[in-house]
């Protein structure tokens, strides 16, 4: 009779998924920062009347996105918990479950990333056009 070593394919794999669901962490609290740093845009640069809706339509842009991460903050830190059984108990039994639920998270994540992405650039745009343009030449000192 001969003894087989254990197969710890699967283990390392589920070590891995785990080890990126903390990076999604990592991440949330980037977007997090990143959040805040467009509400202090917001707050700096007071818009014209004419263009106060679109002030708001970023603050509610923001409150969703805001929203999205307090939700993902909370569902990575339950699929870490659904996930850590698996790791080190080969014989625990797997279904398409773990599959789905790493894929929504996986898949909410980008999204998050892309909208947060989206907004910044938006938000910069936003603020480009409320500034007066600067005459570069205007500075310019000759060296005498």
């Amino acid at each position: 009779m001969t003894n087989t070593a254990p197969d710890t394919k699967l283990e390392t794999e589920l070590q891995e998924v785990y080890m990126q669901a903390t990076h999604w962490l990592q991440d949330i609290s980037f977007l997090e920062t990143e959040t805040q740093f467009f509400r202090n845009i917001i707050k700096r640069y007071q818009p014209p009347a004419a263009v106060l809706s679109r002030r708001e339509e970023f603050d509610v842009n923001i409150q969703a996105q805001d929203t999205r991460l307090a939700e993902l903050k909370t569902k990575i830190p339950e699929f870490m918990a659904f996930l850590e059984p698996f790791i080190g108990d080969s014989k625990k039994v797997m279904n398409l479950d773990f599959l789905d639920r790493y894929n929504a998270l996986q898949n909410e994540l980008e999204a998050l990333f892309n909208a947060l992405q989206t907004t910044k650039k938006e938000l910069f745009h936003y603020t480009e056009s409320l500034m007066s343009p600067v005459n570069p030449s205007a500075n310019l000192n000759p060296i005498r």
